[in-house]
């Protein structure tokens, strides 16, 4: 006997995809999370010209259209061998912290904490049952992408960066916003972490699958070295590898039931190598969230460095954090900027391969393009949705195989596969390009 389940739509995630369960004799046969949306960008981006290439590429998504439009642009930088300014660099991470402060928000606020307490109608009934908190969501959804904007000029898809340079000018006075706003985010996302800090302390959690090798990897973006790091459970480091390495080191895998790939260290094979990115990842980086002085002295932060509790809420106690560690940076970031010096030569016409790596919000993003007199050749894109899908998977399995009840999954097992699914907070727009 084989009886399917088919939860139509995993709900409060960016994008569409359908969780599929098949349950045979009593014993869960597959546990599947599908994607077919197909975006096509690596195809039909190829003989474009590369000044175009970052403001089209940012349209995969509307959330996450800085970091596309950052990674695109350091990947041509790279390719041509332009030298950037460190106050256009400088700035660049700051529009990306401006949207790492608004995707945390909306992910931590309006799609997580509702599990967390309680609110099975989402942000609705979070606000009715605490607006208070929700207010102050709204708060930081609009402050990041207020940043976004006064840099970006506009807060999706920005028009203001280009090749070496900023296509708009900035004055003292707009940094001094950006400065104002990224303070009051730190001031008030402290006093939230007081308020609900305790929910993460008494959650019922979901562990990572028992016997399965765990690889967080991370890209250093603090250090400047352009390496990628991956650490086990305990924060050793398991392997370390240039960007120019990655095709060496990272492989993938495709299946006939979803568009969304299946990445993995080439060293360790599949499903060993599989790979974990994005907040709590990032929590291993030496000099990163943990070993802020702020946040050393608070008790998420050392339960956090407790790697042996480490679960999947663990990703959101993260999220938590980077808002305020992400207003700090910006902060610290400022007082690199020198208005006067915004601008290099940048010839476009040239040929080569490279590749741009930031931390976006979900982890890491990379793209690599092969470059012929100006215009995309080939284009490969690895997002951190990919990363993460193979774990997504693993762990809908391993959820599905403790909530069998009379050849079905119990009302607390649908309830935990959804609230799974939405601490990885998919981006599934980006995920199938």
């Amino acid at each position: 006997m084989s009886k399917k389940i088919l939860f139509q739509k995993a709900t409060r995630i960016e994008g569409n995809a359908n969780v599929h369960v098949e349950i045979e004799d009593g014993r869960i046969k597959s546990a599947r999370f599908l994607v077919h949306e197909f975006r096509g960008f690596e195809s039909f981006m190829r003989g474009r010209r590369v000044e175009y290439v970052p403001h089209m590429i940012s349209r995969i998504c509307g959330l996450c259209s800085s970091a596309h439009q950052i990674a695109s642009t350091k990947a041509i930088e790279d390719a041509l061998g332009i030298r950037t300014p460190p106050s256009v660099q400088a700035l660049r991470e700051i529009i990306l912290l401006g949207e790492w402060i608004n995707s945390h928000a909306l992910s931590y606020f309006f799609l997580t904490l509702p599990d967390f307490v309680g609110a099975s109608g989402g942000i609705f009934e979070l606000m009715k049952k605490n607006p208070e908190i929700t207010g102050e969501a709204f708060f930081l959804r609009d402050a990041g992408l207020r940043i976004v904007r006064l840099l970006g000029k506009r807060t999706s898809h920005p028009v203001s960066m280009g090749i070496g340079r900023f296509l708009s000018s900035f004055t003292e006075d707009d940094l001094k916003e950006v400065r104002k706003i990224a303070d009051e985010v730190r001031h008030r996302t402290a006093s939230l972490i007081e308020k609900v800090g305790n929910i993460h302390l008494n959650l019922q959690s979901i562990s990572f699958p028992s016997g399965q090798q765990v690889n967080f990897a991370t890209y250093d973006h603090l250090t400047g070295e352009g390496a990628f790091i991956v650490y086990n459970r305990h924060g050793e480091i398991m392997s370390s590898f240039a960007r120019e390495e990655f095709q060496d080191n990272i492989s993938e895998m495709r299946t006939e039931w979803t568009l969304a790939k299946f990445p993995y260290l080439t060293k360790f094979g599949f499903p060993a190598g599989i790979m974990l990115v994005g907040p709590l990842s990032r929590s291993f980086i030496r000099g990163g969230l943990l070993d802020d002085p702020e946040i050393m002295n608070l008790e998420l932060s050392r339960r956090l460095r407790d790697r042996t509790s480490l679960t999947l809420e663990s990703y959101d106690t993260c999220r938590l954090l980077e808002i305020f560690w992400a207003a700090k940076r910006i902060i610290s970031l400022l007082n690199e900027v020198d208005l006067s010096q915004m601008q290099t030569e940048a010839d476009v016409d040239g040929s080569g391969q490279g590749f741009g790596v930031i931390e976006a919000p979900r982890g890491i993003l990379m793209h690599s393009y092969l470059i012929n007199n100006g215009c995309i050749e080939r284009m490969r894109l690895l997002v951190a949705t990919q990363f993460n899908n193979a774990f997504i998977n693993l762990l809908l399995r391993d959820i599905a195989e403790k909530h069998i009840v009379d050849e079905g999954i119990s009302a607390e097992g649908e309830r935990l596969i959804g609230r799974c699914i939405r601490i990885f907070d998919p981006c599934l727009s980006c995920a199938t390009h």
